[in-house]
């Protein structure tokens, strides 16, 4: 993302000094600070008869790959919220959240800093169907899963099966 060069509040022009132990913009007129915080995603890994709901991505980053249903937490809602809105927005298909499974780290060449937290859920009897960022759902054996194409979503995943299908 492009840094400011005025501030939002005042648009007096930004500097860059040390805020609160690190090196930020901020405005000497109001004392706005820039925080550039990471994004909050949520992750869908939905389970049926040792089976797990994939999607394959519509849109960048990783377009064309089998993963998991995915999105960002908007405005107003919850984690929990986000992740079975996602869920039925990319797949048709609703659940019922059973566990957090964990929260993880990533840099990415798009977004930057993000978070991404996981969720076992136990979906609910249905018939998946593609839908908004996905071109394609399936579900497949949790034996035949190799790579989900992001390293939270292998890590999440891991743990998973190792929790439950060991």
């Amino acid at each position: 993302m492009d840094k400011y060069r005025y501030c939002p509040l005042c648009a007096s022009p930004l500097m860059w000094g040390m805020r609160y132990g690190r090196r930020r913009q901020y405005c000497p007129s109001c004392q706005f600070i820039n925080y550039e915080n990471p994004l909050p995603t949520t992750v869908a890994l939905a389970e049926t008869n040792r089976q797990i709901l994939l999607i394959k991505r519509g849109i960048e980053p990783l377009k064309g790959i089998w993963t998991l249903p995915s999105g960002f937490v908007e405005t107003g809602e919850t984690p929990e919220q986000a992740c079975l809105r996602e869920l039925k927005e990319e797949t048709n298909m609703d659940g019922v959240i059973k566990e957090l499974i964990g929260v993880f780290h990533s840099l990415t060449p798009m977004y930057g800093d993000i978070i991404s937290i996981v969720y076992y859920i136990k979906l609910s009897p249905g018939i998946p169907k593609a839908g908004d960022d996905a071109e394609g759902v399936a579900l497949v054996n949790i034996e035949e899963i190799d790579d989900l194409g992001f390293k939270s979503f292998n890590q999440a995943f891991s743990i998973f099966k190792q929790k439950y299908f060991s």
